[in-house]
């Protein structure tokens, strides 16, 4: 794993609301804007050396992302 890489799983764990001062701080920090940031967590979090390292963000990550598609999926238009 980077040093990118585990930066990026630290701030995750450290600031896990979804917010725009988290938005703003992953522009800041990472250079980078919340799409791309959200794309690298969701490809990192996938991975097994990360689940062992970081367990618990990778869990809470695989979660809230499986709810948000159970959501858009329960949409009816």
């Amino acid at each position: 794993m980077s040093d990118d890489e585990r930066r990026i799983l630290e701030f995750e764990e450290a600031n896990p609301r979804d917010d725009r001062q988290k938005e703003a701080a992953i522009r800041t920090g990472f250079a980078m804007s919340w799409v791309r940031y959200r794309q690298l967590l969701l490809r990192l979090v996938q991975r097994e050396d990360v689940l062992a390292e970081h367990a618990l963000v990778a869990h809470r990550v695989r979660r809230a992302t499986a709810a948000g598609v159970a959501r858009r999926a329960a949409r009816h238009f």
